[in-house]
C-alpha cells in the first residue's frame, strides 16, 4: 500500500464525493489520476469544472408544427395560402358530427375518396384522437366518439389532390359543440361569432336518425333543425351563395329498425320544410344519408360520406348582384337644383 501512495501528492483532493483517492491513491472510476477531470478539485469546484472551451455546444431548437385542431387564425392562414373549401358541420349533441369528421379521415386510409387523394394534414393528431374510440384498437364494444367541448370553434384540415380537387385543395371543417348551436336558438345574436358558418362554402346540418325512429323525439328533431337554421338566418350568419346539405345520420340504425320507413318519410318532410322556409337563402339544398360509424352490419363504415364530400368540394357559385340604378343626375348639386326648381 505504501508503494501505491508514493505518487500521491500530500494535499489530495477530488470533487467527486464518492472518491477515496486520499486514502487509496486510486480513482473511484478506475481512471489514471492524470486522466480524471475531478482529481485535484474541491467539491465546490464542480459547477466551474467546464471551461468556456469545454462547454457543451448549444444546439438550436427546431420548432415542430403542432398537429392539433386549428384556431380560427390558423385556419385563416390556410385560406390565404391557396384554394380551399370551408365546411360548417352543424347539429345538436349526439347527432353524429364528430363521427362524420372522423370517418372522412378514416376513409382516406384506404385510398381515394370521391376521386380525390389525401395529400397532407395539419391536424393529424386531432384526427387520430377523434378516430381512436371508433376503432377496434380502443377495445370498446361499440364505436364511440368523444363530444366536442363547449367554447370556441376549432378546425380540422385536409389537403386533397386529384379529381375535383384538381392540383390541390384545402378542406377546412369547422367543429363546434352542438350545445353552442342549440343555445343560439334562444338568442340568435350569438351567431355573430360563428365564424365557421359565415365563412363556409357549404353548411351541413345533421338530423339524428335514431331520434327519428322514436315517435316521441322525431318532432323535436325537426324543431331543432328548423330553429337552428332560423337562428343562423335571423342572426345574419348566412352569406349569399352558400350551399346547404341536410344529412340523415346513423343510417345503419334506420335500416335495422322496423320504423325505418317512417323515419325516412319524416326526414323527407323535414327536407321539404327546409326547402319551403329557407330555399331563398341558399343557392342549393341537397339531402344525404350517412352511416359514419355504424353499430351494426346494415351499412359499412363511412356509407354516404364520399357523396357528401363531392358536394363539399363543389365551388360556391358566383354571387349574383343586382346592378345599382344610376341616378339621372350624378351630382347631388344637380339634383338639388331640380328639386328647388
Amino acid at each position: 500500500m505504501a508503494e501505491a501512495n508514493q505518487d500521491v501528492p500530500e494535499a489530495v483532493t477530488c470533487s467527486n464525493p464518492a472518491c477515496r483517492v486520499a486514502q487509496t491513491g486510486k480513482c473511484v472510476e478506475g481512471l489514471g489520476l492524470s486522466d480524471c477531470s475531478h482529481y485535484g478539485r474541491r467539491p465546490d469546484d464542480t459547477a466551474d469544472a467546464l471551461t468556456e472551451e469545454e462547454e457543451a455546444p448549444q444546439v438550436e431548437g427546431i420548432q415542430i408544427a403542432g398537429a392539433d385542431t386549428l384556431t380560427p387564425e390558423e385556419a385563416s392562414q390556410l385560406l390565404r395560402a391557396g384554394s380551399a373549401r370551408v365546411i360548417a358541420v352543424i347539429g345538436p349533441s349526439d347527432a353524429g358530427k364528430t363521427s362524420l369528421i372522423a370517418s372522412l379521415y378514416d376513409l382516406y386510409q384506404g385510398g381515394q375518396v370521391a376521386g380525390t387523394e389525401y395529400a397532407r394534414s395539419r391536424t393529424l393528431h386531432a384526427f387520430e384522437r377523434t378516430c381512436h374510440d371508433a376503432r377496434a384498437a380502443c377495445r370498446r364494444g361499440t364505436p364511440h366518439s368523444n363530444r366536442t367541448p363547449l367554447g370556441e370553434v376549432r378546425f380540422y384540415h385536409l389537403d386533397l389532390g386529384g379529381g375535383p380537387a384538381a392540383d390541390g385543395l384545402a378542406l377546412i371543417i369547422g367543429d363546434r359543440a352542438g350545445e353552442d348551436y342549440r343555445n343560439a336558438t334562444d338568442d340568435c345574436s350569438t351567431v355573430g361569432g360563428f365564424q365557421e358558418v359565415r365563412r363556409a362554402d357549404s353548411i351541413t346540418v345533421l338530423v339524428d336518425g335514431e331520434r327519428l325512429l322514436n315517435s316521441g323525439k322525431r318532432h323535436n328533431a325537426r324543431s331543432d333543425t328548423l330553429l337552428i337554421l332560423r337562428a343562423l338566418v335571423d342572426g345574419g350568419a348566412i352569406e349569399s351563395g352558400q350551399r346547404l346539405a341536410l344529412v340523415l345520420t346513423k343510417l345503419d340504425a334506420v335500416l335495422a329498425s322496423e320504423s325505418g320507413n317512417r323515419a325516412e318519410a319524416f326526414f323527407t318532410s323535414i327536407l321539404d320544410k327546409v326547402h319551403e322556409t329557407f330555399g331563398d337563402y341558399f343557392s342549393e339544398i341537397s339531402d344525404f344519408r350517412v352511416a359514419a360509424s355504424p353499430k351494426n352490419d346494415q351499412a359499412r363504415r363511412g356509407s354516404g360520406v364520399a357523396e357528401l364530400l363531392s358536394f363539399w368540394l363543389q365551388p360556391r357559385p358566383p354571387v349574383v348582384t343586382v346592378p345599382r340604378a344610376v341616378p339621372e343626375f350624378e351630382r347631388a348639386y344637380a339634383r338639388l337644383i331640380v328639386i328647388e326648381g
